[in-house]
């Protein structure tokens, strides 16, 4: 087998420039021939990297929105305390003893001992 390779080689050598060219490029045709199951293999190998890309992708964007939702769950909880510091601020302001405490003790005015309301009188 050796000598026949020999022999094939030197008569390659031989050949013209074009020639040789032509040859070497059936050679590569000839062996880069489709195989089928290297096919399937290939298509199997790129479905599953792009599922994990897939997967990947869905994962980190589900990890951003749970970042996010709790980020605004934690802002909701702080409106609410404020929210709920000023409806009691907002009843002490309207409270009517506060009023009143206003009103004597700052415009200095006095309450009444009588009340009058204007109106017939029912008598029974």
């Amino acid at each position: 087998m050796l000598a026949r390779q020999l022999s094939e080689e030197e008569y390659f050598e031989e050949l013209p420039q074009e020639e040789q060219r032509i040859i070497r490029r059936k050679i590569v045709r000839r062996n880069v021939q489709p195989n089928p199951v290297r096919r399937q293999g290939m298509i199997a190998f790129l479905t599953g990297a792009l599922l994990c890309g897939m997967v990947l992708l869905v994962s980190s964007v589900l990890a951003s929105e749970t970042y996010e939702l709790g980020h605004i769950q934690s802002e909701a909880r702080l409106v609410e305390k404020s929210n709920e510091t000023l409806r009691v601020e907002n009843a002490r302001m309207k409270s009517h003893a506060r009023i009143k405490d206003i009103a004597v003790r700052e415009l200095g005015m006095t309450v009444p001992q009588e009340t009058y309301f204007a109106g017939e009188q029912k008598k029974n």
